[in-house]
């Protein structure tokens, strides 16, 4: 890998620390249809996966009987509302601000809806650390990999000077789509086991990943992009 030029940074679990709510959010759901609920944030983690609709699915929801439409509404609703509770991992700020000042050029990337995403962003007074912020036009949390293919084409980054920062496996699934390399925090939606099965390296902590990128130290990528 070329020196590290650019960063493009997952949202949900990676900067903003919104897993235990998101748990709760998803329980909430469940036991409005008399599922058996997330026993523990340890379980939620080991399945939680995108698109969403299959993570659902996994948990005994039933789309043949009630459309996915409505309970991504239904979330939707009972996120925002309680939004305010969440709050940005206590390292994220300051490391971000120092990475900006070394001149590296930072991009959101995440599944939430793009007013919804700028909103949010906002809120936490953050927004000016980043070149891009990039939602997804709808609210199903889908895979991000095409939104990944032409913010790159668009934004004419070069892939081999780029890391991709993120708490799931899809992030490293998008991370190899677009040829760069990956770093994984593992105290977002996904359990430390799952992100080392990638092969990415995983750190603790975003002031873990900021010592490793300033040492300017090698990370795997895949070689061959064809986007």
């Amino acid at each position: 890998m070329a020196e590290c030029k650019n960063i493009i940074w997952d949202w949900n679990g990676t900067i903003l620390d919104d897993v235990e709510m998101n748990f709760d959010i998803i329980n909430g759901l469940m036991k409005n249809r008399g599922l058996r609920p997330i026993e523990s944030i340890e379980e939620y983690r080991k399945g939680f996966c995108f698109p969403i609709i299959l993570f659902y699915e996994k948990l005994g929801f039933d789309f043949a009987d009630e459309p996915f439409e409505k309970v991504a509404r239904e979330y939707i609703f009972a996120y925002d509302d309680r939004f305010p509770e969440a709050e940005l991992f206590p390292d994220a700020e300051n490391a971000i601000r120092r990475l900006k000042h070394r001149g590296i050029r930072q991009t959101i990337l995440s599944q939430t809806q793009q007013s919804l995403l700028e909103k949010q962003v906002r809120n936490h007074g953050i927004e000016y650390l980043f070149t891009d912020i990039i939602g997804k036009d709808n609210i199903y949390a889908e895979s991000k990999v095409e939104t990944a293919k032409q913010w790159m084409l668009q934004s004419g980054i070069r892939p081999e000077e780029t890391v991709f920062v993120g708490d799931t496996v899809h992030d490293f699934e998008v991370s190899q789509s677009i040829g760069c390399a990956c770093v994984l925090i593992c105290r977002g939606h996904n359990d430390r086991a799952r992100l080392e099965s990638t092969g990415a390296p995983v750190f603790e902590s975003i002031g873990q990943l900021e010592d490793f990128i300033v040492s300017g130290r090698q990370l795997p990528r895949k070689e061959s992009v064809g986007f």
